[in-house]
C-alpha cells in the first residue's frame, strides 16, 4: 500500500468522510506530500543544494508513481517544494482521484453515485485494512514502538493537514500525539538524503495548508 493511500485511509471515516475541520484541499495537499515522499523513499526524488526538487535516475513501475515521478520531471523539475507540492495534482489527473480509484480497485473503497446533483460517496469497504492503518498510524502517535518510514510520513503530514482528530481519537492522548508529529520523521531512520527531502515536502505541506487556512 502507497503512503498516499495510507494517508487518505487516515483521512477518511467509515462513511468515506473527511471531516470538515480538515477538508479536500488540506488532503489534496497531504496526498501530494505523501506521493512525492513515496518517490524519495526510494530514491526517486532528490533534492539539492538550492533545495530544488529533480527526478531520479530511475523511473518507478507503479502507474500512479510512473506519472507522478513524470510530472515532476516534465513539468515541475528544478523547483522549490511548495510549488511542485501545489502543481502535481493537475499533471497527474488530480491526485484524489487518482489515489481514490486505487482503493476502489483494491476493494477497499466503493463508489456509490446517488445522483448527477450528488458528489459520488466511497465508502470504506475492507474495514479490517482501514483499521489497520488507523492502528498502525495511532501507535506511531502514542508513542508506542518504533516507527515505520511509510508511517512517520503520514504521522507527519497528519498535523498540518489537520488530521488530529483521526489520528488521536481520544482528547487526552492529543498532546502526546502532537509531539509525536513534530518529532515523527526526526526520530525514523531515514538515509540521511531521504531525510532532508521528506522534511522539506511535509514542510511545503504544512505551508500550503497555512496558505489554504489564510485565503
Amino acid at each position: 500500500m502507497l503512503i498516499a493511500e495510507m494517508f487518505l485511509l487516515v483521512a477518511v471515516n467509515e462513511r468515506g468522510h473527511v471531516s470538515p475541520w480538515s477538508g479536500g484541499s488540506f488532503v489534496q495537499a497531504g496526498l501530494n506530500g505523501a506521493l512525492l515522499a513515496e518517490l524519495a523513499l526510494n530514491g526517486q526524488l532528490t533534492i539539492a543544494d538550492d533545495r530544488t526538487i529533480w527526478a531520479g535516475e530511475t523511473r518507478p513501475d507503479d502507474e500512479l508513481l510512473s506519472d507522478v515521478y513524470d510530472a515532476v520531471r516534465v513539468h515541475l523539475q528544478d523547483r522549490k517544494a511548495k510549488r511542485v507540492i501545489s502543481g502535481l495534482s493537475r499533471h497527474i489527473g488530480g491526485s484524489w482521484n487518482r489515489v481514490v480509484d486505487r482503493l476502489v480497485d483494491d476493494g477497499v473503497l466503493g463508489r456509490v453515485r446517488l445522483s448527477a446533483l450528488r458528489p459520488t460517496r466511497h465508502p470504506v469497504l475492507d474495514t479490517a485494512t482501514h483499521q489497520a492503518v488507523l492502528n498502525q498510524v495511532r501507535a506511531a502517535a502514542a508513542g508506542e514502538g518504533l516507527v515505520r518510514p511509510d508511517v512517520a510520513v503520514v504521522l507527519a503530514l497528519a498535523g498540518p493537514c489537520r488530521l488530529l482528530e483521526r489520528v488521536a481519537p481520544e482528547r487526552n492522548m492529543r498532546d502526546t500525539a502532537r509531539r509525536q508529529i513534530a518529532r515523527a520523521t526526526a526520530e525514523t531512520p531515514f538515509a540521511p538524503s531521504v531525510a532532508k527531502i521528506v522534511d522539506e515536502l511535509v514542510a511545503a505541506v504544512a505551508a500550503t495548508a497555512t496558505a489554504i487556512a489564510a485565503a
